[in-house]
């Protein structure tokens, strides 16, 4: 249990380091806005931290948590970088960067699931 709570700290942490950052250098009033870092705090963050918490606390899902917290950094950029184009057809400008975030976080919480059970698995053959 107190592996959990350390866990389950230490996430908290994390993800509100990122909502600190989109607060003050990235939401859309600030000098460096960057859509998917502002959308996905102000849309996403609270449910994919209760999200990462339960997974920490219904089961051994440390390497999970990690894993899918690296997902939700890596979909931001990966979202920031590829997700925006520009047109001159109406709309104007669309932005993708929510899809590709989206994408590469629902495939980091699969891909730390199968690795955790793996994991899980080896410990107990050995």
């Amino acid at each position: 249990m107190k592996k959990r709570v350390h866990t389950i700290i230490i996430l908290i942490l994390l993800y509100g380091v990122i909502y600190i950052l989109n607060s003050q250098l990235f939401d859309i009033s600030k000098s460096f806005y960057m859509y998917t870092v502002s959308w996905t705090s102000r849309n996403v963050l609270p449910f994919v931290l209760i999200l990462t918490i339960i997974m920490t606390l219904i089961g051994k899902w440390y390497f999970t948590s990690f894993v899918s917290y690296t997902g939700y950094v890596l979909g931001i950029i990966f979202g920031d970088l590829f997700g925006g184009y520009a047109s001159n057809i109406p709309p104007r400008y669309q932005h993708y960067g929510w899809f590709i975030w989206a994408c590469v976080y629902i495939l980091s919480v699969v891909v730390g699931i199968i690795v955790e059970r793996m994991i899980t698995a080896r410990k107990k053959i050995e």
